[in-house]
């Protein structure tokens, strides 16, 4: 495989993985754990209130969108340029598969509000402890692909790349649970970029923002909040253990349970949606680490007839392109 078929693969793998993961998800979001079971949902299916069509992704693909293309837009991050398409987005339908925006969570909304008012765009972000949603980490992975081409494969040994995390979070989510839910989540992605096994990966991720944590004792009692990522026997923990609310604790575990849990895309996110609630976002997460993982095996790679079921390829591919063509 030429070195552009391979960026090829990982940018298609990363962008339809959250893709499918949230348009999977999203007909099951906010029902509860029996309702979601009762569904037994194994292919894309409409949203049950006749709006949104089978294939239909939601504000986690949409900001991923507009993200990637501000990356792969700009030489450098613009913090600026990166709230200003997240505005187009819920102002305008940008980056959306109909053209109007939905689903926009609480946080992100008045994140934006501030942003629209003049605030500057790195004070934007929601700093109370009641604020820590999953709106930025369900958004941030194409960061992985600029982290990785600008500081290479050991990046999160290098603390400005923490900064770097933590600034592109705080544009809407700005408490440290957050930040460091974010920096473990992308910490997976580069291990896993750098061909990692997935037990691996996550460890590696763990050990290395403690790591940071133990430099930067401020935010300690955040990772603490992730502690049970880090013991061997997580995997393991039945499904009543595992909240899939929109706390980011809960939906990175959630993400990383189904992920470590499962031996191909298909059977990930199949474990998502009997847990209900927040589905569309864990499968978004977990969607990008299991799109990366199985990137290379036709067996267990992302199912193709759920790509193909996706609404507004064009868009969708076009943030590949650019994302393989940059990174």
């Amino acid at each position: 495989m030429k070195n552009t078929d391979a960026a090829f693969l990982r940018a298609y793998n990363l962008i339809f993985g959250v893709a499918v993961g949230d348009a999977m998800g999203f007909p099951v979001q906010f029902y509860m754990r029996e309702q979601a079971k009762k569904l037994n949902i194994t292919s894309m299916v409409a949203h049950n209130s006749g709006a949104f069509p089978a294939g239909s992704w939601s504000d986690d693909t949409s900001m991923t969108l507009a993200l990637t293309a501000s990356l792969c837009e700009k030489d450098e991050i613009n913090y600026d340029d990166i709230m200003q398409r997240f505005s187009d987005w819920l102002r305008k339908g940008a980056y959306t598969p109909n053209g109007k925006a939905f689903d926009v969570g609480k946080t992100c909304f008045k994140a934006l509000i501030k942003y629209k008012n003049g605030v500057e765009p790195l004070e934007c972000g929601g700093q109370l402890k009641t604020e820590n949603g999953n709106g930025s980490l369900m958004r941030i992975s194409p960061l992985a692909f600029y982290i990785l081409k600008k500081y290479g494969s050991s990046a999160f040994d290098n603390a400005d790349v923490f900064d770097i995390v933590h600034n592109v979070s705080r544009l809407t989510h700005a408490h440290p649970i957050a930040l460091i839910g974010c920096d473990i989540f992308l910490a997976v992605l580069l291990a896993l970029l750098n061909d990692e096994e997935k037990t691996c990966a996550v460890q590696h991720g763990m050990e290395q923002v403690s790591a940071f944590t133990e430099k930067n004792p401020k935010y300690k009692e955040a990772f603490a909040e992730y502690g049970r990522i880090a013991d061997a026997s997580f995997r393991n923990l039945p499904e009543e253990k595992i909240s899939s609310s929109g706390y980011v604790v809960d939906t990175l575990e959630a993400a990383l349970w189904c992920f470590l849990g499962t031996v191909s895309y298909r059977e990930c996110i199949l474990k998502i949606l009997p847990l209900g609630k927040d589905t569309d976002t864990i499968g978004a997460v977990a969607g990008a680490m299991a799109g990366l993982y199985y990137a290379s095996s036709d067996e267990k790679k992302i199912p193709s007839e759920w790509c193909a079921a996706l609404q507004n390829q064009e868009l969708l591919m076009k943030a590949v392109q650019q994302l393989a063509e940059k990174y």
